[in-house]
This record gives C-alpha cells, sequence and structure tokens, in this order.
C-alpha cells in the first residue's frame, strides 16, 4: 500500500510539473516610474506663487456665475460624462459577475410529465401504456478555486474597475477645464472686439481729418482715398471678431451638450485669471498620485498582471463538485415517501493535456500587460513634459507681460502725438497710419499674451489633475486659504 501512495504521489507530482505554465512566455516591459521621477527634480524647482494644489471646483474662484452654471449643465448633460457613467457602470458588473464566481450554484426545478409509451419503451414490451411522471428537486454546483485563478480574475476586475472610476474623474477634469478654456478664448475675443472696436473709431476718426483737410486744400484726394480704405478694412475686422465669438458660443454650447440654441444666452464672460497657481512641493511625485490618467494606467497595469496569474492556473488541474437532490415518483406512488428520493454527488477533476490554446492566452494575456506597462510609460513622460512646457509657457508670459504693456502705453503715446500734428497739418497720414498700425498691434499682442496667460492656467489645472488638494501634516486646510487668486 505505501508503495501505491509513494507511485501516487510520484504521479501527481509529474502532472503538476508537466501542467505547469511555460516559463518561457514572461512580460518584457517594465514600469519607468522610479527612473523618470530622477530626472525630474527640475521641475520640484520651478515656482509661481504661494498657491497650493488646485481644489475640486477650482473654477469657482473665478467668481463667474455663469461659467459655474455652464459647467454644472455639461456634467448632467455632457455624452462624455455619460459615456464615463456607463463606462464605470460596466466594469462594476464586471466586478459583480467575477464574484459571483465564488458562489455555488444553486437551481430549483419542478414538473410533471404525462406520456403514452410505445412497445420499445414499455419495459414490459406491451404498449399502449400511459405514465405520469413528477419530480420536484434542487441541483448545485461548486468549482473548487484550488490555484486561486478565480481570485486572480476577481482582483483584475475590481482594478479595471477603480481604473474606471479614475477615468470618471479624468472626464470631469477634462470636460471642466475645457469649458473654462473655451470661456477664456471667449472672453479674449470679445477683448479683441473691443480693440477692433477702438481702431475702427480710430480710422474712422483719420477719415474726417483728412476730409477737412482736403476741404482746406491742405491734403490730396488719394490721402482720403487711403484713410477711408483703412476704415473699411477696420470694419471688415469687426465683423470678423463677432463671427469669432458666436462660434466659441457654439463650441460652448456643444460642450455642455444642450446643441447650438444655448449659444445665444451665453452672455460675455466677466471672468478674469492671474498667475496665481503654484506647483506643490516635489511635484513629479504628487503627480503620480494626482493625476487621473497615470492613476488609472497604474491601476491597469496592476489588472493586467492578475490576467497572468489568472490565466497560468489554468494549465494545472481543476475540481468540480455538483450534485442534486429531490423527490422523483410516477402515479400512484407518494410524492415524498422513500421510494421517491433521489441524490446523486459526482466530483471531478480535470486534467489540460492539450495546451495550444491556454499557451495563447497566456501570451495575449502577457502582451497586454506589456502594453499596459508601455501606456503607463508613455503617459507618465506625457504628462511630465506637458508640465513643464506650461510652466515654462506661463513663466514667459509673466516676463513678457510687463514689455507688452510698456509697448501698448508708449504707442497710445505715439499715437496721439502723431494724430495731433496731423490735424494740425504738420504731420503726414503715412506716420499717422505707421502710429495707428503699431499701437494696433501692441494692443493685439497685449491681449493675446493675457489670454494664452489665462488658457496655459487652465492647461496648468488639467496638466496637475485638478481636482485634488495635496495638504502636509499641520497645513491649513483648503478652505483657510485661497488655492486661486483672481483679479
Amino acid at each position: 500500500m505505501s508503495k501505491l501512495t509513494a507511485l501516487a504521489a510520484v504521479i501527481s507530482v509529474a502532472m503538476l510539473y508537466g501542467c505547469a505554465a511555460p516559463s518561457d512566455i514572461q512580460p518584457t516591459n517594465q514600469l519607468n516610474d522610479q527612473s523618470v521621477l530622477a530626472h525630474s527634480t527640475q521641475l520640484s524647482d520651478s515656482t509661481l506663487s504661494a498657491a497650493d494644489w488646485p481644489q475640486s471646483g477650482w473654477w469657482t474662484a473665478l467668481n463667474d456665475a455663469q461659467l459655474n452654471e455652464l459647467i454644472q449643465r455639461a456634467l448632467v448633460n455632457s455624452p462624455t460624462l455619460q459615456l464615463a457613467n456607463a463606462n464605470l457602470n460596466k466594469a462594476s458588473a464586471a466586478v459583480m459577475a467575477a464574484d459571483a464566481q465564488f458562489d455555488p450554484q444553486l437551481a430549483a426545478n419542478a414538473g410533471a410529465t404525462r406520456s403514452r409509451l410505445s412497445r420499445s419503451e414499455d419495459y414490459g414490451y406491451q404498449g399502449n401504456r400511459y405514465g405520469t411522471v413528477y419530480n420536484l428537486g434542487l441541483s448545485g454546483s461548486y468549482n473548487v478555486d484550488l490555484w486561486g485563478g478565480e481570485r486572480d480574475a476577481w482582483e483584475a476586475s475590481v482594478d479595471a474597475q477603480r481604473a474606471a472610476q479614475v477615468d470618471h474623474q479624468a472626464a470631469r477634469i477634462s470636460l471642466s477645464s475645457g469649458i473654462t478654456s473655451t470661456y477664456i478664448q471667449l472672453a479674449n475675443a470679445y477683448r479683441l472686439l473691443d480693440i477692433a472696436k477702438q481702431d475702427q473709431a480710430r480710422t474712422q476718426g483719420i477719415v474726417t481729418i483728412t476730409q477737412r483737410l482736403l476741404d482746406n486744400g491742405l491734403t490730396s484726394e488719394d490721402r482720403l482715398y487711403t484713410a477711408q480704405s483703412n476704415a473699411a478694412m477696420s470694419q471688415q475686422t469687426v465683423k470678423q471678431r463677432l463671427l469669432a465669438i458666436k462660434q466659441l458660443n457654439n463650441a460652448l454650447a456643444t460642450l455642455v451638450g444642450e446643441g447650438p440654441d444655448v449659444a445665444t444666452t451665453i452672455q460675455r464672460p466677466s471672468a478674469l485669471m492671474n498667475t496665481a497657481l503654484a506647483l506643490p512641493s516635489e511635484l513629479p511625485a504628487n503627480l503620480l498620485a494626482h493625476r487621473p490618467d497615470i492613476v488609472a494606467a497604474k491601476w491597469r497595469v496592476e489588472a493586467a498582471a492578475k490576467n497572468i496569474a489568472a490565466a497560468k492556473t489554468k494549465f494545472y488541474p481543476n475540481l468540480n463538485l455538483t450534485a442534486m437532490a429531490g423527490f422523483r415518483s410516477v402515479l400512484g406512488d407518494a410524492m415524498f415517501a422513500d421510494v421517491s428520493r433521489q441524490w446523486r454527488v459526482a466530483p471531478a477533476i480535470s486534467l489540460p493535456i492539450f495546451t495550444r490554446d491556454l499557451k495563447a492566452n497566456l501570451i495575449e494575456n502577457t502582451a497586454e500587460y506589456d502594453a499596459a506597462v508601455a501606456q503607463y510609460n508613455q503617459i507618465l513622460l506625457s504628462a511630465l513634459g506637458n508640465v513643464a512646457d506650461t510652466v515654462l509657457a506661463l513663466q514667459s508670459a509673466e516676463q513678457q507681460l510687463n514689455d507688452a504693456q510698456d509697448s501698448v502705453r508708449l504707442a497710445t503715446k505715439s499715437y496721439h502725438i502723431t494724430e495731433q500734428r496731423y490735424q494740425s497739418g504738420m504731420g503726414s497720414q503715412l506716420e499717422v497710419l505707421l502710429a495707428e498700425n503699431q499701437l494696433l498691434q501692441a494692443e493685439f499682442s497685449l491681449t493675446t499674451l493675457q489670454n494664452q496667460q489665462q488658457e496655459k492656467q487652465v492647461t496648468l489645472v488639467n496638466a496637475l489633475g485638478g481636482g485634488f488638494y495635496d495638504a502636509p501634516a499641520n497645513a491649513p486646510q483648503p478652505n483657510d486659504q485661497a488655492t486661486i487668486e483672481m483679479q
């Protein structure tokens, strides 16, 4: 008997060894977060102000009621959020299905069968007999998770659900930042319209002055045509600015998800933003914890790893247990009598022999893991690069603003002096046109630079994974200090 036991043990070990997953199928990609963070120390030294990480609902600090309303409506009506909600529900259903694999399967059955037997079906070979059979019972089965494969699959579904939850947060951030950015562009379009109208008034003033000089014989008729041409061009610019405003209103209506009629109800924005949003300390490490796309990518790597573990368990023997108990009686028998009772227990062991399909499944899951790792590494690099570019753009814009403001101030003085000289007949029209064009370009550059600065603020909120708050121990709570200063 001991020899048979030893032989059975050897055979069992050999079977398990033969059913082990192939050792040559291994992932090739590795997470590069540590090496990438080691080369991102320059971001930690970049500061813009003493402000802290943006909070959830950061756009409310802009103090624009219309913007707040648009974003709140978008969070309800936007197809982007609706899709994120559907994906989250789908991931939750997958977790429920994976969790159900741990439960025993139980089914109840009941029925009655009335039949007429032919001679071939009658054990007495008489035929022409009638019978009624009643049955009532329970059947069940249970899959014994010997190697933890079902648990690995469940953990993979949980990781995927967490990734879907983070994707939902990312969709909210992307939507709110997209609306805010478009809203800032709309505010800039109105400012450019103001500049165009001011230029239109200036060009019309030059026409009036030139007409008066012409009437007094102090200039030629061609100068009047030149002035009138410039006035017509400035009027065309005004119409172009009006078109840009209408297009941005339509873009906001699309983002809100309510149709183009909403565009006609959007008023001129009142929101202004300055460079009071700062980078937190130890930015790269914080970025890993706050960027939704990075967090979601990390969860997908974890899910892929669990899927590999689950795929490997498919190579091992599996144990299933099925059972049935109930009553089965024919006409004349008592339904619940001893003669009507029946039960059955059927344990079964399955052992894979031809495993090419299992190898293919393992290779596929391993490739999906490598793809998830590569995606994580790419998202991390892009995130750090995005933050670095945005910080450089904000710092550069802040440095350029003073020069742009000086340029507008000096160009305004130059234009007024030149206009007065021309009006008195001492200057030339060419000097006035040059001064006017210089002032127009200076005003346009200043407004565009301010708009870029404001848009980059929103880009930075998005790049930092806006909607979180990262306060160190003993630090003031979010309500104790403003995270974004506006003017």
